[in-house]
């Protein structure tokens, strides 16, 4: 006379594995209980394949991310964006700088044609008109 199972051991796995679990469970004809039973009384791995498995799921699993690197990506981006913002306003400088130039030579420019075109009226005129005057 065999005793009846009355210890229970709570397995958590994932929906697809539940899935699988139950399937075969379903194929072999016997219940998920039995199943995992005899998966487990029959299974015969040393302990070096567990180690390797534990390493192997460790790897698999999601990484958290790394808190030193995402405060240097922080840094990285602050340092790109302030250098950003003096880039822009040393080129606003440079074109404000450049614009007065301009206007300064426009200026002269101007100021050079009007004393071309005074000394042009002078040179025009005959000694008959300066003699009048």
């Amino acid at each position: 006379m065999t005793t009846k199972p009355s210890e229970r051991i709570v397995v958590f796995v994932t929906p697809a594995q539940k899935l699988a679990i139950s399937k075969t469970a379903d194929n072999l004809g016997i219940s998920v209980s039995e199943l995992m039973r005899r998966a487990v009384l029959n299974f015969n791995a040393t302990s070096e394949q567990i180690k390797v498995a534990g390493i192997v799921d460790r790897l698999r699993a999601p990484k958290a991310p790394d808190a030193l690197n995402v405060a240097l990506k922080s840094v990285a981006a602050k340092a790109a964006a302030r250098e950003a913002r003096e880039a822009a306003a040393s080129a606003s400088k440079r074109a404000a700088q450049a614009r007065t130039v301009s206007q300064a030579q426009q200026a002269q420019s101007e100021e050079d044609v009007e004393q071309d075109t005074d000394q042009g009226d002078d040179a025009s005129l005959t000694d008959d008109t300066r003699s009048e005057r």
